[in-house]
């Protein structure tokens, strides 16, 4: 499910929540809700596809892993992970979730 929300700075944040309550991808500063709306679209299409992941470490050793569309632009960001195995689940998860498409707007 995403959730749409206000942060502290007054733009909207979209977060991917996973089946058992967990943040898996997060994406903020969208100035209205078309815009959150049109970045969910965008998690929803590439987040599909293996090929839009792009998998990251840290210089402290933890994982992460961006969605990124075609011109490269970042669509989202996982949470940091503190192995590769958690991030490459992670990634799996990011997949089966976004099939359900249901939004919560928390504004």
């Amino acid at each position: 499910m995403f959730e749409m929300l206000t942060a502290q700075d007054g733009k909207i944040q979209i977060r991917l929540i996973g089946s058992r309550g967990e943040l898996l991808l997060y994406r903020g500063g969208f100035e209205n809700n078309v815009a959150a709306i049109q970045g969910i679209d965008r998690v929803m299409r590439y987040g599909a596809l293996a090929c839009r992941f792009v998998k990251r470490e840290t210089a402290q050793n933890q994982s992460y892993f961006e969605l990124k569309s075609p011109n490269g632009r970042t669509v989202g960001r996982s949470v940091m992970y503190h192995s590769m195995q958690g991030r490459d689940n992670g990634i799996v998860a990011v997949r089966r979730a976004v099939q359900n498409g249901k939004v919560l707007d928390l504004n």
